[in-house]
């Protein structure tokens, strides 16, 4: 598998940005420890051919079950490039605001979006190693777009954890992501199946206990 073309086409970034596997940090959750803060990230990598490896961290946000943004790290030695970041926000937002990244007290920026599917609109900005410095040493980057009220749609990416993550030699390769990938989807489908067994069942219960009870009734 040439990772390096998957990673030029977007197409891991995409699956990555949403998917259910791996690291979800939910706003509603008290702020991570230095102990658990490692858990806020979830590290891809693969070998390149000329050598080194290619690798994205990303952390996906949620709420109530609900998607509320997602921040990805591309760090890739082959490409022109190297440092790619892409954050996404929900659907609903003001396209000409753009996303505004900050981190901490920092002096924020302003960043276009790139693009919108039907899950979200992201933005995309080439950073340098100034910036994941000061990723490391962040506690939360703030993400603010403008709703269609224009009102302000504030998503923080917890950063505890993130040099730990960004540093350390461990993580799971993209055949190990699509697996667990795969695996989340069969046990959400499992479930589903086994909800819908059970409504089936109820159902048949009410039945019999009316015709029962009607013949009961038909009795007396």
């Amino acid at each position: 598998m040439n990772y390096k073309k998957l990673v030029i086409a977007g197409s891991l970034a995409a699956s990555m940005m949403f998917s259910a596997a791996g690291s979800v940090f939910s706003q509603e959750q008290a702020p991570a420890t230095a102990s658990d803060g490692q858990e806020n990230w979830l590290k891809v990598c693969e070998p390149l051919e000329s050598g080194g490896d290619a690798c994205i961290m990303r952390q996906v946000v949620v709420a109530n079950n609900q998607f509320l943004g997602s921040f990805l790290l591309r760090d890739d030695p082959g490409q022109e490039s190297r440092l790619l970041a892409i954050a996404a926000v929900p659907l609903g937002v003001l396209l000409p605001f753009g996303v505004t990244w900050q981190i901490d007290g920092a002096q924020p920026v302003r960043v276009p979006f790139m693009l919108c599917d039907p899950q979200s609109c992201s933005t995309q900005l080439v950073i340098n190693e100034a910036y994941v410095d000061s990723l490391k040493r962040g506690a939360i980057l703030k993400l603010t777009a403008k709703n269609r009220q224009n009102q302000d749609l504030v998503v923080e990416i917890n950063l505890a954890g993130f040099t730990a993550v960004y540093e350390a030699e461990s993580s799971i390769t993209f055949d190990q992501f699509r697996q667990e990938e795969a695996g989340v989807n069969a046990l959400e489908q499992v479930l589903q199946d086994r909800a819908e067994e059970l409504r089936r069942q109820l159902g048949v219960e009410g039945d019999n206990t009316d015709s029962t009870e009607n013949g009961d009734a038909a009795n007396q």
